[in-house]
């Protein structure tokens, strides 16, 4: 029913018996509305109950759907989770001979690793003497680099790993009957000393074409006029040795502690006859670079510190 005076919508007051607009407040008894008027606003209202009725309906189905998709859900959890427990239940057993065979291969791998980084990647030596004092004392233990001269030749002022030149596995790859024992009491016996390895560790000072004459302890190299600074030797060193001619491929190494030391300028021939014609007394003096067996790199703990290898600043030319 519209209102007559704002034309808004009557609604029915049924305790009062009146038409009452919601918008201007205006009412209107039943008794001036005509039977026509008085149908409009029943079927407006079964109109309106019905479309209420069919909101709750649709309300409840929503409802009802919603709840549906819940229970559905719940009932999926539960068949994952029974699957899942059976699944732990009938879990296969350990198979341990798999089990032995993959660890030995990890073993195996982890052997093999070891023996290649100490036989190719890296070298370990005890200092044995005081002879490469200070920059290296007796019992420190050294790390050396194997590769460090797979793309480079060694320099002047390097540190190295080297087999003695006199060591009895170098003499037996010259001649296995330079290996006997010469002790008196013994009489001449081999003693298996072909195995025995000696590892020098000493300083490069001459390379390969290089002329080396030592005056009153100062190295002079090609006969300069100025010797080689040597900032890294102990004491002052003593004595006058050479010339020593260093061949091709071969480097004269001495010892920090040049007082104290075992180096090329002792390792003299005495094992060939100074008669035969062919006699070289340099043949032991110097190191070939076939023999030199790492670059020290590191000492290790507890003065864990790298190696310095000494770059000279009047390098001598050839």
């Amino acid at each position: 029913m519209i209102c007559k005076q704002c034309g808004g919508q009557m609604s029915i007051d049924k305790d009062n018996k009146l038409l009452k607009c919601s918008f201007c407040g205006n009412e209107e008894p039943f008794d001036s509305l005509s039977k026509k008027e008085i149908k409009e606003i029943m079927d407006e209202s079964v109109k309106d109950i019905k479309d209420n009725s069919n909101h709750i309906s649709n309300k409840i189905d929503s409802i009802e759907k919603t709840n549906t998709e819940i229970l559905d859900k719940i009932d999926s959890l539960k068949s994952t989770t029974k699957e899942t427990t059976e699944q732990s239940k009938e879990k296969k057993p350990i198979n341990w001979k798999k089990e032995i065979i993959s660890w030995a291969i990890i073993v195996v791998i982890a052997f093999v690793l070891a023996i290649f980084i100490t036989e190719v990647v890296i070298m370990k030596a005890e200092i044995v003497s005081g002879s490469m004092m200070p920059a290296l004392t007796k019992d420190d233990h050294v790390i050396g680099n194997r590769l460090a001269y797979l793309f480079s030749d060694p320099q002047r002022g390097d540190v190295i790993f080297f087999e003695y030149p006199k060591s009895y596995k170098e003499l037996y790859e010259i001649d296995p009957e330079l290996t006997y024992c010469k002790d008196p009491d013994l009489g001449d016996t081999k003693a298996g000393y072909h195995q025995n390895s000696e590892v020098y560790v000493k300083r490069i000072i001459g390379l390969p074409g290089e002329k080396i004459v030592i005056k009153g302890g100062l190295v002079y190299i090609n006969d300069a006029e100025v010797p080689l600074d040597e900032p890294y030797l102990r004491n002052k060193p003593k004595g006058d040795f050479g010339p020593f001619y260093v061949p091709e491929d071969c480097y004269f190494c001495m010892g920090d502690n040049r007082n104290g030391s075992n180096d090329a300028r002792y390792w003299e021939n005495d094992i060939d006859n100074p008669t035969d014609p062919d006699y070289d007394p340099d043949r032991f003096r110097y190191v070939h670079k076939d023999k030199i067996y790492a670059k020290a790199a590191l000492k290790t703990p507890p003065d864990m510190h790298w190696v310095e290898h000494y770059r000279y600043e009047n390098e001598p030319s050839k």
